[in-house]
């Protein structure tokens, strides 16, 4: 078969998904709550990949002016996160016992070693350097988070933007733009306080893994904005932020 042959001819479905490379790396074929549980984490990642590729294109569109194409872009997160909060939905039916022997296997492994989250995080504007130094991350993962700490932040790129059309420009679509980034940062708090009730229910007061203080951390963690230069910082739960 030639190169343009090859070039023309119709993919089927599972090579333009590249299904047996995915299913082969993958977590699988293990028991089902195994499968269950993993899937569920992996597939979290692929979407905060998703997630991190949309900020990047709507900060980049902002600094173009483009606020329909960042609005565009940011709008769309919401509905993202929705579907994150159901995988915490489908991990929730597991048997208290069957998570406890899951946990087990896993060391000081932890979602709280989530680089792509952390890149979200930094990349939006929230920047705590004391993620820089969580124990876990590869060479690697910790080289993406210090890059996301020195380049532009979706936070700021919206304020130069804002501040560039207060003179003459598009009001309707800053406001378009700051409505998308609220509505964004809510539906991450609702994430969080779900991944807190998820934790709550299986680990209850106990530490969480890496160290985390579980549930306690999480309930906490809905307390800040991803976009501290364009967000008052809210108080829920009454508890102080660390």
């Amino acid at each position: 078969m030639t190169d343009a042959t090859e070039t023309q001819r119709e993919r089927a479905y599972g090579e333009i998904l590249r299904l047996d490379e995915l299913l082969d790396i993958a977590c699988v074929r293990d028991e089902p709550d195994r499968t269950l549980f993993f899937a569920a984490h992996q597939a979290c990642e692929l979407w905060f990949a998703v997630i991190l590729r949309h900020i990047e294109s709507a900060r980049d569109a902002l600094t173009r002016d483009r606020a329909d194409v960042a609005a565009d872009h940011i709008e769309r997160l919401p509905s993202a996160m929705r579907v994150l909060s159901a995988h915490f939905d489908v991990l929730s039916t597991l048997a208290p016992e069957s998570f406890d022997e899951i946990r087990a296997t896993l060391g000081s492994s932890s979602g709280f070693q989530s680089a792509q989250y952390r890149e979200i995080e930094f990349l939006c504007g929230a920047r705590d350097p004391r993620f820089l130094n969580i124990p876990g991350f590869t060479s690697g993962e910790r080289a993406r988070l210090v890059a996301r700490s020195e380049e532009q932040s979706l936070s700021c790129a919206f304020v130069e933007y804002r501040d560039r059309m207060r003179v003459d420009g598009d009001l309707r679509a800053v406001e378009r733009v700051r409505a998308a980034l609220v509505a964004f940062d809510d539906a991450v708090r609702s994430w969080r306080a779900r991944h807190a009730q998820l934790a709550e229910q299986f680990l209850g007061a106990a530490r969480g893994t890496a160290g985390s203080a579980g549930a306690a951390y999480l309930w906490r963690s809905t307390e800040r904005t991803l976009f501290p230069e364009v967000l008052a910082p809210a108080i829920s739960r009454g508890v102080a932020q660390n």
